[in-house]
């Protein structure tokens, strides 16, 4: 591995690396144990795991067929993970202990099935494209969703006489950098495989520098409540 390469796998792998240690936060050692706070780690912990499966598949394409199913079935968690993170922000904290296992149960239930009836060892020429066609779509799908959930807090970004508050800033934040994780993969075949890993690096440090900056002046920033009726 050249110099050149070296670097871009340093940055590529860092990003993921990093957005584990990050979830964990979320998950253990926030401040306030809020359900959008469980959710965002969630999100971060399926998206680190499928951007540390495309760093290394992109520098070993003799990588273990085991590893980039577990990639995979990370990535069936990422929408959903992304919608719950949403409503749970936007939502009544009651209404997600209710339905939050709709969206996810189902979803492990099908990538557990799926490792002993269609491993991607064995059926290698169905996952890809196919199955992974459908992964991306329904990645697609709940980004709608999410997106028709925020609609209202969209709407300010381009309004002169609206602002939108630091949590909103976050998440709009994490909503954007999810579509563009995922432009960058669904368009790989037209650019390079690693462009979606290194998306995944650049919105997770450019979300870290608006933290940073953002907790000198509130020291919530993560942990605010909106309300956008």
């Amino acid at each position: 591995m050249d110099f050149n390469s070296q670097i871009l796998f340093l940055f590529s792998a860092l990003g993921a690396v990093n957005g584990i240690f990050l979830s964990f936060y979320f998950a253990f050692f926030a401040k306030q144990k809020t359900t959008s706070n469980y959710f965002l780690g969630a999100l971060l912990f399926v998206l680190s795991i499928r951007i540390i499966k495309s760093v290394f598949f992109h520098f070993n394409p003799n990588l273990s067929q085991v590893f980039i199913q577990i990639g995979l079935s990370a990535c069936l968690l990422i929408g959903p993970f992304l919608y719950l993170y949403v409503k749970s922000a936007t939502a009544e904290h009651r209404v997600m202990q209710k339905n939050w296992f709709y969206h996810i149960i189902p979803f492990v239930l099908i990538a557990i099935l799926a490792w002993f009836l269609i491993p991607y060892k064995a059926y290698k020429s169905l996952w890809s494209p196919y199955l992974v066609r459908v992964i991306y779509l329904q990645w697609l799908v709940y980004i709608i969703i999410s997106g028709f959930h925020l609609k209202n807090t969209l709407k300010k970004l381009p309004a002169k006489d609206k602002r939108l508050n630091d949590f909103e800033v976050l998440l709009v934040s994490v909503f954007i950098g999810v579509v563009i994780i995922w432009v960058a993969y669904f368009t790989s075949r037209y650019t390079s495989y690693i462009v979606g890993a290194l998306s995944f690096s650049f919105v997770f440090y450019l979300l870290l520098l608006l933290g940073f900056f953002k907790r000198n002046k509130n020291s919530t920033f993560f942990e605010k409540k909106i309300n956008l009726t």
